[in-house]
């Protein structure tokens, strides 16, 4: 990933830097649900862990992801994944015939899912499930995948293909009665880069917010952990995985009132576990859980904000609640391009009185979207549109809007490039 030169822009209201705010996200109790988290306004959704299957990645021409769900409650049965021992569809399965079982990654959300993990590293055209063909320019699939769904019963699976934006895919019985099929069209969702999918309604799940929406998901998911013995076994967590186009660091044994940003900046990460579930431990001792008095977070959203977390409690599964402390830095600005189809990015003028707009220029068709944030963090205006192959220029509305220091994001897939845009009326 190229490395790109930030400048740090402190936003000009001093209680929004110096002044933390505590926000309650709730797992639920028996950590029976998912929570999606806004930074901006702590816009919160929550769903039931049962109200999705698997989930497949809407980020580009060139992602392949396939996720399992892999949240329960405390208490519940967990979907499980196996790879079938033969990739023909029509085969006979038994449940007997599964062997390793399968999860996601935690790397990423572009190709880090179950489905993907069977890959062969190194291989560019192999997403796991399936090889790219770069005669026809399609994803063909290779493997057939059982799932165990949460009433105990079984499902063979095999994603087809990924042609054209369109994913295929279908599914029966075991023994290949009741065989259904679907498709899931990547354009039809421009919002989502995340397309989850039910196996009790055979239809997309549409109460889960779009992927833009939220920047932090409280949820369980599987990790290994070490048995003590030096063995590792995978086990279900409750932890904080990161959004896509989302940033942490992780400040370790540090004064969390005083922690600079500046010192965690280069080591930024995407993995999408740094915060993860050892922001707490459970005492055997006390029967209580602990949270470090000596750890902070800093996270940088898709659209530059930073923010410093620092969790402050945990109630386990008797709730599921958990607080924590955000304070808002302020917002990462680059002047460099968004990745390298795209160049040119400029607003003009700037300083704004009335219009303006926005130019940049891409290879190639692209589908776009323009968000502007106020200092608050708050969207403030949008605009989707599918850019032309080479100069773009977008009319940017802001004569309703009061003076003061804007920030222009522009978003592409899961690439996006801020600039600061001031309005002087």
């Amino acid at each position: 990933m190229q490395k790109l030169n930030y400048i740090l822009l402190i936003f000009l209201v001093l209680p929004l830097i110096v002044n933390g705010q505590f926000v309650e996200i709730s797992y639920e109790a028996g950590y029976s649900e998912q929570a999606y988290y806004r930074l901006s306004d702590d816009a919160t959704v929550n769903v039931a862990n049962t109200s999705w299957d698997i989930a497949f990645t809407n980020m580009g021409l060139q992602d392949a992801g396939v996720l399992i769900n892999e949240a329960t409650a405390s208490s519940g049965v967990e979907l499980e994944l196996y790879q079938a021992p033969s990739n023909d569809f029509s085969a006979t399965i038994t449940s007997t015939d599964l062997t390793d079982r399968l999860y996601n990654s935690e790397d990423s959300w572009d190709n880090g899912g179950a489905f993907n993990s069977i890959r062969v590293e190194g291989d560019p055209f192999d997403y796991g499930w399936g090889s790219y063909n770069p005669t026809g320019h399609i994803v063909e699939g290779t493997a057939v995948y059982v799932i165990k769904l949460r009433d105990g019963s079984y499902k063979k699976l095999e994603i087809q293909s990924l042609a054209s934006g369109v994913y295929s895919f279908r599914y029966a019985d075991l023994d290949g009665s009741n065989e259904a099929s679907n498709t899931i069209d990547k354009a039809a969702y421009p919002n989502d880069n995340l397309i989850q999918f039910s196996f009790d309604t055979g239809t997309i799940v549409n109460d889960i917010p779009a992927t833009t929406e939220w920047d932090l998901l409280f949820t369980r998911y599987v990790t290994p952990l070490d048995d003590g013995t030096g063995n590792f076994i995978d086990y279900a967590v409750s932890g904080v995985l990161s959004g896509i186009g989302v940033e942490v660091a992780q400040a370790n044994g540090i004064d969390p009132a005083n922690v600079e940003f500046s010192s965690y900046e280069e080591v930024l990460t995407t993995v999408l576990d740094e915060i993860g579930y050892d922001w707490k431990s459970f005492d055997l001792g006390t029967f209580q859980w602990s949270l470090p008095s000596d750890r902070a977070y800093f996270v940088k959203t898709a659209n530059g904000e930073v923010w410093k977390i620092i969790f402050v409690d945990f109630e386990g599964s008797s709730t599921g609640n958990a607080v924590f402390e955000k304070t808002l830095i302020g917002v990462v600005n680059s002047n460099e391009e968004v990745y390298p189809g795209v160049t040119d990015f400029a607003v003009f003028p700037n300083p704004v009185t009335d219009h303006s707009v926005v130019t940049f220029t891409t290879l190639q068709k692209e589908n776009v979207s323009l968000n502007l944030y106020n200092a608050a963090g708050q969207l403030v205006w949008q605009s989707a549109q599918q850019a032309t192959t080479g100069f773009n220029v977008v009319q940017l509305p802001v004569y309703e809007l009061p003076q003061g220091l804007y920030w222009l994001q522009l978003n592409i897939g899961t690439k996006s490039v801020t600039k600061t845009v001031s309005i002087a009326q």
